[in-house]
């Protein structure tokens, strides 16, 4: 459903237990995005993982970028009314967003403001990062008070 890098997994009989495990179980063949629900870049995309534990198999539902954001809540939304189990990835990171009370991590103009969490203490979670603009201003004069 994202960008055709499947990796095979379009193709397993999708009733066969069988033949899913022998998919996930060969690495060596996928080096695409199986997971990856709603295209995007590095940090842009929506992914639903599917993994296996000692408790059985379990879903992972990531997509905490700010352009992201709302189809993630929907797709978390969706997945919990139909009492899926899943794990929403960066949780905590999305609720801040929503509640409007998250960190942005402001870089250096000579940064692309992407992928600088080590730049910040591990406790900010910040999850979107972004230079600071630049105002352009015009001398102005009211009375003989000049104003920059």
């Amino acid at each position: 459903m994202a960008d055709g890098r499947h990796c095979g997994l379009t193709e397993v009989d999708e009733d066969s237990v069988t033949a899913f495990r022998e998919w996930y179980d060969n690495k060596s063949t996928c080096s695409g995005h199986p997971w990856e629900v709603c295209r995007g870049g590095n940090s842009t995309h929506i992914a639903l993982y599917v993994f296996d534990t000692e408790d059985g198999w379990k879903l992972r539902l990531a997509g905490s970028s700010k352009g992201r954001v709302v189809e993630t809540i929907k797709m978390a939304l969706a997945l919990y009314e139909k009492k899926a189990p899943f794990i929403l990835g960066k949780a905590e990171e999305i609720l801040r967003m929503i509640k409007g009370i998250d960190n942005i991590g402001i870089v250096p103009e000579t940064l692309i403001p992407v992928y600088y969490h080590s730049l910040f203490p591990d406790g900010d979670r910040i999850n979107y990062f972004m230079n600071l603009g630049y105002e352009k201003t015009e001398d102005k004069t009211i009375g003989n008070a000049s104003l920059k």
